[in-house]
């Protein structure tokens, strides 16, 4: 036995336990998916084997939440709520089991190319990489984290079918594909990119030196065929009814949101910082991780000294992919790919870049000599912990349900606005002209009764007063009515939605306003039943799973000649497979110390250094962050005190991103909500070249009214420079608001907002100003354009400006009105650019267009224009020349800046 397999299983103990608490961690999506959880597993005690349509979602109107959102990992949780395991607890252990099943499919994976000992450690890697931990403690996606630890195993299914190509390998793709797609819509989107050259490459390669190219490519595509099939279930509907959802219409801001999330390189490998326990809300890094990124380095280095240079190739070529899909340039790609601009958050490939990482970085023990494996695993293992420890320990509360219900869902709608358990309302259906967001009818009610479905009360308290209504339990009703009329009912129209009047079918259909099930009822008393039966769609995609189930437990069980492994009349063996250093195992002995190793420190963690020191943590004074750079103690309407702020940028791009952290105390004990706006403004705070608006704290819809006084929240705000921005300077604004009024917090000194010190400058050139003109003010700026218009009320003077050297002084434009005998008749001198951008700061090889304006008066027929400081006007030339008094004279009609 290899001893690997029980060492990879406990690698994530460390990281497991702290997890375990008084309930779910408050992450981001944590209490959605309880609630999913709870959902399923309701269903599942009504008899609804695959349900698809949740009732009392959506504020009581139902919503179609596991017929869009792949279901598995819920069901699982429902299976265990069926066994009695509470939702909470449910989610608990499914994100244990997802971290343990990653961790050994990683090892799995690796086992396939690289030694035992080198393959734990890139389990380590895996298990201990940001993105990881970051899901665990400030995502909370467990969907996602199951998704991301069975893309292992979908790779390691590849590599078995390709390098043997029998039927059980091929079912065990297929297993794997199923279970990846079932549980992740995005992770599964993002693994076919490396999965759809493998299946070709990966054939075409072990072909190459073992024969049976053909066969081994027909049985990779028939495991993903067969992987396709079992999840015909949610596919088949998935494809065909997203017409039915908003999400089907993709929103006007997904790629500006996707531009806005892309990484900056320099967060590409980073290592995280220890926690402060006093911050509310302590940023995790989304990154690779700097231990990781060294490993993988080394791992690739040390490939190509041991000439493996297919795998080289595959491994190297994946992690690059990697992180180009993480940056701006692959912007197009995302935007040619089908549905992925709508994933939003290119992060989301951290979490299959991690795997390569981690495969990369177990190759690094391949520089060990043999016999010093052990002892290298060992300080691998040690470095790879250590540097996961700032993220290891509990940075957000936990939150339970002491007696967890349907109500608690609907609760969390009216409070969180999170429709349905979802971010967008993204899977409600497309009738009605309103959403649905309206106070849920006699919520308490769901509490014993979660799957009522209540006919619409307005239309008997103020439509039709002669509509009588006796519920008969379940969703059967009793209905009188004295003439014919429409009746409505609080659920969502949808297809397969149907409705018995006397038993006997009758049309629904949806209402105009909202879009409820509706149907035109006669006169007199009537019993009336609702149910979802499902479409044609739904039971074609059923009955496909049920066949490609069939088909692979028959492909496992029978084994008829023709379909066994056989090359050249023999069978596929061990010794056949062109590995590298397949038979290496993982010795006992180390194994053991590992397995020990990991024990010990993992009981040590939770119950000495976690509750009883502070080391790789800190606990900073509420009045004094230790990140933060700059301090400020600014106070808004006395409600916050803004504290500080870091900010490690002096300059940024047009489209890309600027990024301040700000430090916010409460200053009272809040009864209201607030929420801060930060924008980069010019110098005179008449334009924004950028703003973020986010809820406060944190970034999420999170309530303030009960925000302590000893403690702070670091807020990191990146928000994305306009594309049009001109290449000026601008201060980061600061301002605080009431969201009941949506009005600034004033400063002590009366002012709306805070400008923070530090100038911002935007980089470039600016927009090409074609040279008609060469007049030059001391030889460091160049009027390159001029044109002149007026209205009754003034003549407009446009300017185009290039600078040729910096200037030490800022200086003024004077611009003059001459009559047709040369006398000056009007005058309005000002700075240039209306002191946006003061011309001591200009750079040399800048563009800038500028305007001034002159009162208009008949007579004159002339504009002089030049540029002077204290000490007097600037020297002027024109194509070398001077020019007499330092000033250009202008025409009416003079028009070279084209306006």
């Amino acid at each position: 036995m290899d001893f690997g397999w029980v060492a990879a299983a406990v690698l994530p103990l460390v990281g497991i336990l702290p997890t375990i608490g008084d309930g779910v961690i408050r992450a981001a999506d944590g209490p959605l998916h309880v609630h999913r959880i709870f959902a399923m597993t309701t269903l599942l005690q009504h008899g609804q084997l695959w349900p698809r349509w949740i009732p009392w979602f959506h504020l009581g109107y139902g919503y179609p939440v596991f017929n869009f959102y792949p279901p598995g990992t819920f069901y699982l949780g429902g299976l265990l709520g069926i066994l009695g395991i509470s939702a909470p607890v449910a989610f608990t252990l499914l994100a244990a089991l997802a971290w343990v099943l990653g961790s050994l499919g990683t090892y799995g994976l690796a086992r396939r190319f690289l030694p035992g000992s080198a393959a734990l450690l890139a389990a380590m890697l895996w298990s201990y990489a940001p993105s990881r931990l970051y899901e665990v403690w400030h995502q909370g996606s467990l969907p996602q984290m199951m998704a991301a630890a069975l893309v292992p195993w979908v790779l390691w299914g590849l590599v078995r079918v390709a390098q043997q190509p029998t039927r059980r390998n091929a079912v065990w793709l297929g297993l794997a594909l199923a279970g990846m797609t079932f549980s992740h819509q995005p992770i599964t989107l993002i693994a076919a990119l490396f999965v759809a050259p493998a299946t070709v490459i990966l054939p075409l390669w072990y072909g190459r030196r073992e024969g049976q190219t053909v066969r081994r490519l027909i049985y990779t595509f028939g495991g993903l065929m067969l992987g396709g099939g079992l999840t015909a279930i949610f596919l088949l509907p998935l494809a065909m009814e997203l017409k039915y959802v908003l999400s089907a219409r993709q929103a006007p801001d997904v790629i500006p949101y996707l531009i806005s999330n892309f990484l900056q390189p320099s967060q590409l490998f980073t290592q995280p910082l220890p926690m402060d326990l006093t911050d509310l809300r302590f940023e995790l890094p989304e990154t690779l991780g700097l231990v990781g990124g060294i490993f993988s380095l080394l791992g690739l280095l040390a490939l190509i000294r041991r000439k493996y240079f297919a795998v080289l190739l595959i491994l190297g070529g994946a992690l690059a992919f990697s992180v180009f899909m993480l940056l701006r340039p692959s912007l197009p790609l995302w935007e040619t790919i089908p549905f992925m601009a709508q994933l939003r958050f290119p992060s989301r490939l951290l979490r299959v870049g991690a795997l390569f990482i981690a495969l990369a970085g177990g190759a690094a023990l391949l520089w060990i000599p043999e016999h010093w494996r052990g002892a290298a695993l060992g300080g691998g293992l040690t470095i790879a912990l250590i540097a996961a420890l700032p993220l290891v320990y509990p940075n957000q509360r936990f939150v339970n349900w002491p007696n967890l219900s349907a109500l608690d869902e609907v609760r969390m709608e009216e409070v969180e606005w999170n429709w349905g358990t979802t971010s967008y309302d993204e899977f409600n259906p497309i009738w009605g002209e309103q959403p649905g967001w309206d106070a849920a009818i006699e919520p308490e009610t769901y509490i014993t009764d979660p799957m009522r479905v209540f006919v619409n009360r307005l239309d008997m308290i103020r439509q039709y007063p002669d509509l009588q209504v006796e519920e008969l339990g379940g969703m059967n009703y009793r209905i009188t009515v004295a003439t014919e009329r429409m009746v409505r009912f609080r659920q969502f129209y949808y297809p397969g939605w149907t409705a018995t009047l006397n038993g006997q079918p009758v049309e629904i259909y949806p209402e105009d306003e909202i879009g409820q099930i509706a149907m035109d009822v006669p006169a007199g008393e009537h019993t009336i039943s609702l149910a979802y039966t499902g479409t044609p769609v739904q039971a074609v995609g059923a009955l496909i799973t049920v066949v490609s189930l069939l088909v692979a437990i028959g492909l496992v069980v029978v084994n008829p000649a023709w379909c066994r492994g056989v090359r050249a009349g023999r069978p596929y063996t061990t010794e056949q497979q062109p590995t590298i250093e397949e038979n290496d195992a993982l010795p006992h002995r180390i194994g053991y110390g590992v397995v020990a190793g990991i024990v010990a420190f993992a009981l040590l963690n939770t119950l000495v250094i976690t509750p009883n020191t502070l080391l790789f943590r800190y606990k900073s004074p509420a009045d004094s962050p230790a990140y933060m750079q700059t301090a400020v103690h600014q106070s808004f309407g006395g409600v916050f005190e803004l504290l500080g702020y870091t900010l490690d940028q002096d300059s940024v791009a047009p489209g890309e991103l600027l990024t301040v952290e700000l430090f916010w105390r409460a200053e009272q004990p809040l009864n209201g909500e607030y929420r801060p706006v930060i924008q980069l403004v010019n110098l005179p705070i008449t334009e924004a070249w950028g703003a973020v608006e986010p809820f406060f704290p944190g970034g999420g819809k999170t309530s303030t009214t009960a925000y302590p006084l000893d403690r702070f929240a670091s807020e990191v705000h990146s928000f994305p420079i306009f594309e049009t921005a001109p290449p000026y300077v601008g201060r980061i604004s600061v301002q605080m608001l009431d969201a009941s009024t949506n009005q600034p917090l004033p400063l002590p000194d009366g002012s709306n907002r805070l400008l923070l010190p530090p100038l911002i400058r935007i980089t470039g050139n600016g927009e090409e100003i074609p040279q008609k003109l060469d007049y030059r003010f001391n030889d460091a700026i160049q009027l390159r354009c001029a044109s002149v218009t007026h209205d009754d009320q003034q003549f407009t003077i446009d300017l185009g400006w290039h600078v040729l050297a910096s200037m030490a002084q800022d200086v003024t434009l004077f611009v003059h009105g001459y009559d047709a005998n040369g006398e000056q008749i009007a005058q309005n001198d000002a700075t240039p650019l209306a002191n946006a951008y003061p011309s001591s700061l200009w750079l040399p090889g800048q563009n800038l267009r500028d305007q001034h304006t002159l009162p208009y008066d008949p007579a004159i027929v002339q504009i002089g224009i030049g540029l002077y400081t204290p000490d007097g006007r600037l020297s002027l030339t024109e194509n070398g020349q001077p020019i007499a008094d330092n000033r250009v004279l202008l025409n009416l009609e003079d028009n070279t800046c084209g306006g």
